[in-house]
């Protein structure tokens, strides 16, 4: 049986190759043939002659792929264009800069048998190295990274970071990741996972099937955390229309505004602590977004090119 990588890249070749090494590492299930799909979003096609000089040296097969139009909903759907044509049984994502834990697909495997779940994720933790790991900035990701108490848990929806899927089930539905969402770049696999929950998958989170991220310097700049839970208020009203209809939608995305602003009130209490503060900007920021969400989606562009 095949597993189809699907890893999109921008400018990060130096962590690209460490993610490939980390794959070509991974532990070894029998009967499971790997092949690659690297999806380059860079205007110069950066990536192409790092990878091509390993691809020699590499235990499977690697596909290479420039997709000049910009943004992150783009190229992951050329991944899944280019999946279509080997047809494999299961298709997993990673981001460019994460490091596979060696024993990853051989968990996927031992958590899907205890579940018989169509989909698996798991966290996604700091790689914390040398001085980074003795310094006082604060890593603002894993404000957004979900915790759990046990180790297995059912979950509404998954990250791309780190997801392991039936790929029959995209194939049954026709699935791709949505363009509205492109110019956010973030939320397109909110959705995307929302909607197979919705049409009855399984999805399962494993503390088991975990990834490594490095620490990137703009994600310890509190701005960074204002933003991104801004934008995730701003689209999550569109979410919650695709998957509940635009009426019900309305009204879950008020809903969640409210619960968002008696969050952070719950925060003033306790501003003393960075902790806290920094979850009152969080939660604030989030209630903002929803707050005014349905008003400026269309016109709003947080793209980068």
């Amino acid at each position: 049986m095949k597993l189809v990588i699907c890893i999109c890249t921008y400018n990060r070749n130096s962590s690209l190759i460490k993610c490939l090494r980390s794959i070509n590492h991974l532990y070894k299930v029998l009967n499971v043939k790997i092949e690659i799909i690297i999806v380059d979003n860079s205007i110069k096609y950066n990536s192409f002659k790092l990878v091509k000089k390993i691809k020699k040296s590499f235990k499977y097969k690697i596909i290479q792929l420039h997709e000049k139009r910009r943004g992150i909903v783009y190229a992951r759907n050329r991944c899944l264009k280019e999946a279509k044509k080997i047809n494999p049984k299961f298709i997993s994502f990673f981001d460019d800069d994460c490091i596979i834990d060696r024993f990853w697909l051989k968990n996927v495997f031992k958590v899907k048998k205890y579940t018989n779940a169509e989909i698996l994720t798991g966290p996604q933790m700091p790689l914390r190295k040398g001085s980074s790991s003795k310094s006082n900035l604060i890593n603002y990701s894993h404000f957004f990274e979900k915790k759990y108490k046990n180790s297995i848990n059912k979950v509404n929806w998954a990250a791309s970071n780190n997801i392991f899927l039936e790929y029959d089930i995209i194939k049954k539905h026709n699935l791709l990741f949505d363009k509205t969402l492109n110019k956010f770049g973030i939320g397109e696999d909110q959705l995307f996972f929302s909607k197979l929950n919705n049409y009855g998958y399984k999805i399962y989170w494993s503390k088991t099937i975990k990834v490594f991220e490095t620490i990137h310097k703009h994600r310890q700049n509190l701005s960074w955390l204002i933003s991104r839970s801004f934008r995730l208020g701003v689209l999550g009203h569109y979410i919650d229309m695709n998957i509940y209809g635009k009426p019900t939608g309305f009204m879950i995305n008020y809903l969640k505004c409210i619960y968002y602003f008696i969050k952070a009130s719950s925060c003033i209490f306790l501003f003393f602590n960075i902790k806290f503060q920094t979850q009152l900007l969080n939660y604030f920021s989030r209630f903002l977004g929803r707050l005014v969400g349905p008003f400026v989606l269309k016109r709003i562009d947080f793209f980068r090119k």
